[in-house]
């Protein structure tokens, strides 16, 4: 069975790092069924004139805020705006932003015939859209506790009050871990524990070239990859560990964001100033395997927070299927697989297991790949799938 699917994501859709938006997105449609990705709302000012967030153009984000355009068969992508910022912070603002908008995705969702799809939500703004589709099956996916994500442009209470409402509405909700599973359990009585997931063909079986920008970097090489967010990553830790470890090389591969910082980089000062620091910037999704599989340790740098304690980042099966020692920290979720990786709760731990991760034996690596294969996304999307039929 087909089904049509409106996908509120909360992430442009080429934006620099694929998240379960887009892998699931863009499955679903490879699958036979009609995807409308409807990408979450940016302040027109910022995104014309400021910091583009994706790595298309912004004249085809202002193309696609006004007609959806088709990225790949069965896949369309519409953009959202906001005329007037602080669209998170002030009800007005938001219902008024939400008005210059709906009629158009709502428009153009019908004339390609989506007229009772299936609902899948990763945005909360996408509660305003409840109303609109009365007789759709709706899911929400939660993929984070986007309550306590830090940020200078997220209201916690509105956040909040829009999940509960999604909650109440909802056919089904799928999380990725069990404090997510716990919370929504109160409120929702189909929810549906589905944990997070990995290209796995795309980071197994890399047999390419050494990426040029790291051949002047020597070994052994410390490596992380993905959105170098302050309220993510332990910043501080990893200063204090690269200035007692000259002889190791941290290696940077992601966009260094301003999520939860109002100054852009302000956690990465220290690091950039040191030597064997190396900060590479964002990649195409296809190159990252090229990087992680010439790492000599991968490692989850997270600072301790709320966020984190609810986090599965999509790195950690992407490291373990490329056979790779990891060292992860403040990452709770992750506890059932400690027999497979290094989990530290503090500095003295994580140095302490980027050690014991150089001296390991090849043979390590076979039990991590083993376990890694079976967290494919095919497996993700069959799960996300049942749930909208």
């Amino acid at each position: 069975m087909k089904r049509d699917v409106i996908i509120f994501a909360g992430a442009l859709f080429d934006s620099k790092l694929w998240t379960n938006r887009q892998q699931i997105a863009t499955r679903l449609a490879e699958r036979g069924h009609r995807v409308f990705y409807v990408e979450p709302r940016h302040f027109w000012l910022t995104m014309l004139l400021g910091q583009f967030p994706g790595s298309g153009s912004r004249l085809h984000w202002l193309f696609r805020s006004h007609w959806p355009y088709e990225v790949r068969k069965n896949l369309w992508v519409i953009s959202q705006f906001n005329v007037m910022p602080w669209s998170r912070e002030v009800h007005w603002i938001s219902l008024l932003n939400h008005w210059l908008n709906a009629p158009t995705v709502h428009f153009h969702a019908f004339i390609k015939g989506f007229k009772e799809p299936a609902i899948l939500i990763y945005d909360t703004e996408a509660a305003q859209y409840m109303g609109r589709f009365p007789k759709s099956k709706i899911v929400y996916d939660c993929v984070d506790d986007h309550r306590v994500q830090a940020g200078v442009n997220r209201n916690p209470e509105r956040v909040e009050a829009e999940e509960v409402l999604i909650a109440r509405v909802a056919d089904a909700i799928s999380v990725t871990t069990e404090i997510l599973y716990e919370r929504f359990s109160k409120l929702n009585k189909n929810v549906v524990l589905i944990p997070n997931a990995a290209d796995i063909n795309l980071f197994k079986n890399f047999a390419g070239l050494e990426p040029a920008d790291l051949k002047n970097i020597p070994h052994p090489r410390i490596g992380t990859v993905g959105a170098l967010d302050i309220y993510k990553v332990d910043f501080e830790m990893l200063l204090r560990v690269a200035k007692k470890h000259t002889e190791w090389q941290f290696v940077m591969v992601g966009p260094v964001e301003s999520v939860g910082s109002r100054e852009k980089g302000a956690g990465c000062r220290g690091l950039e100033k040191l030597s064997n620091v190396h900060f590479l910037g964002a990649k195409k999704t296809v190159d990252v395997p090229a990087y992680v599989h010439n790492f000599d340790v991968a490692i989850i740098p997270y600072v301790k927070s709320d966020y984190n304690d609810a986090s599965f980042p999509l790195k950690f099966w992407e490291f373990m299927v490329s056979g790779k020692p990891v060292v992860a920290s403040n990452l709770p979720t992750l506890s059932k697989y400690q027999y497979l990786f290094s989990l530290t709760r503090n500095e003295e731990e994580f140095e302490k297991g980027i050690i014991t991760a150089l001296q390991e034996n090849e043979k390590n690596n076979v039990p991590r790949i083993a376990e890694a294969v079976l967290h494919d996304w095919g497996k993700r999307v069959d799960a996300i799938e049942k749930l909208l039929l």
